[in-house]
């Protein structure tokens, strides 16, 4: 079973797309600021610190920009095909940077990644992995489709990549469907991503 045009176009267009999810324009532009006579006094600007968050490192330097503990999550609908896609460090599935050469589909990553909440009854088709290497980086992307008899009483996707892989932490996850399409980020705490 292959991905259609369409879900490919949608995971390809939608998981970057996320990342700017949050993103509006202001409906007008601001107004110039008024003019300030010199005897006001001007209150000290100071930017904000930002706590450091040592157990998700950014890894960038030497080849892929990724971040060990954060992953991307896409689930696209087209007719009664799901596919499934998770992108993150190789580090995050427990393996080394170096290990991208050693995976095959029969592995069993993924066995078990989801859950489908809801009664639409998804059976699983293809499994495919692909990893790549930059520098001393590497990553995985890991796409599985099924086949769903009842695609409209689905309600959501629960990721079991916490459970499973303890290296991740957060995800960026969208849903794209006939009726909807949703973002969430998703954690240990609050793996499911809801479809309507």
């Amino acid at each position: 079973m292959s991905t259609s045009p369409r879900v490919f176009l949608c995971l390809m267009i939608g998981v970057p797309m996320l990342a700017l999810a949050g993103c509006g324009r202001d409906p007008e532009p601001a107004a110039p600021p008024e003019a300030v006579s010199d005897d006001v006094p001007v209150p000290e600007v100071v930017a904000p610190v930002v706590p450091e968050m040592p157990d998700m490192e950014d890894h960038s330097a030497g080849g892929e920009a990724h971040v060990h503990g954060a992953g991307e999550f896409a689930v696209a609908v087209d007719g009664d095909v799901l596919t499934v896609t998770l992108d993150a460090p190789l580090a995050n599935f427990g393996l080394g940077e170096g290990d991208a050469d050693t995976l095959k589909v029969s592995t069993g990553i993924g066995d078990g990644l989801v859950r489908f909440e809801g009664g639409a009854d998804c059976q699983p088709g293809d499994r495919h992995i692909e990893t790549r290497t930059a520098g001393d980086h590497s990553g995985l992307t890991l796409t599985l489709s099924f086949t769903c008899t009842d695609i409209e009483k689905l309600e959501g996707i629960r990721l079991n990549a916490f459970s499973e892989f303890p290296g991740f932490e957060t995800v960026n996850a969208i849903f794209i469907g006939p009726d909807a399409q949703v973002a969430s980020v998703l954690t240990a705490g609050n793996p499911e991503l809801s479809t309507r």
